[in-house]
């Protein structure tokens, strides 16, 4: 199943790429253009990270960049890019998101071995394809969507992976740290959980709707595992609260921005991955407490 899905995955991932050439919108570029300029902002303008469309002296993205929204330490992730131009860098950082999509089934494969069969292959459909729907919240989202549908003549059996794809969105990325992280977990390795919890916590919404899970699996080295993850959160993000006060515009932007109400169709791909894998595991639990309580 794992082999299947993936080659679906690469399926769709063949379908986004024509669009990756594309701009967004008539007056907007897509989602990685923002991820691109605040880590050449991150060099050149600092003060100017969280600010959207273009500034003066930037780096040129047609027909404007979009605002970058995570958290600084995703900066750390994407500064490995800038030494492409734009339109490569794009391509090659959704080629690295494609080539984790098996280590993404394998973590998903550990995670689900040895309980209920069934659930176990519906997990890997919808962690490696997700082919539920993927409906936007906030007026902004629906209007997004509606361009999308109605500019797009050719779409997948996986709308969630298609649109991570075409406009460089990077909660594919996330879904893999923080599945990686409960594997980890699970693995009886707390630091290497928390540091891939901590890589992966820049879109915070699913980095806590992930962490219960996560928490589960590090159970036993729980003690090991909060204090990894205090620690490697700290070293990724504490320090740019010192530098051009980036991190103190992260939470103007949040709290101004209205960010954590919308919901696009690429984030419907960690949303429906946690959730799938957190129901396998309260069954499996469920059916094990009923089992000793049978002996």
């Amino acid at each position: 199943m794992i082999a299947v899905a993936s080659a679906l995955n690469i399926v769709t991932f063949v379908f986004a790429y024509p669009g990756m050439y594309k701009p967004e919108t008539p007056t907007l570029a897509r989602d990685f253009s923002a991820y691109y300029i605040a880590g050449w902002r991150l060099l050149h303008n600092p003060a100017k990270i969280y600010f959207g469309g273009s500034q003066s002296g930037d780096y040129q993205i047609l027909p404007k960049p979009q605002t970058f929204k995570y958290t600084p330490s995703f900066l750390l992730l994407i500064s490995p890019f800038l030494s492409l131009d734009y339109q490569d860098a794009f391509i090659a950082f959704n080629f690295v998101q494609l080539a984790l999509v098996p280590l993404l089934g394998f973590f998903v494969y550990k995670l689900v071995k040895g309980k209920n069969p069934l659930l176990a292959v519906l997990a890997c459909a919808i962690v490696l394809i997700d082919p539920l729907p993927s409906l936007p919240i906030g007026q902004a989202g629906i209007q997004l969507l509606h361009y999308r549908f109605t500019s797009v003549n050719l779409q997948s059996f996986s709308p969630s992976y298609y649109w991570g794809y075409a406009l460089g969105n990077a909660h594919i990325l996330q879904t893999t740290l923080l599945i990686g992280a409960m594997y980890l977990g699970f693995s009886k390795k707390p630091w290497m959980s928390a540091l891939l919890f901590a890589l992966g916590s820049f879109d915070p919404r699913f980095a806590l709707l992930a962490l219960p899970l996560i928490v589960w699996y590090n159970r036993k080295n729980i003690f090991a595992f909060v204090a990894g993850a205090v620690a490697f959160l700290s070293a990724i993000n504490v320090p740019f609260f010192f530098y051009y006060g980036i991190g103190f515009a992260f939470l103007s932007a949040t709290v101004s921005g209205g960010i954590v109400s919308q919901m696009y169709a690429y984030d419907w791909i960690p949303f429906y991955s946690i959730l799938v894998l957190s129901i396998i595991e309260m069954f499996n639990f469920l059916g094990a407490k009923k089992w000793e309580s049978a002996q």
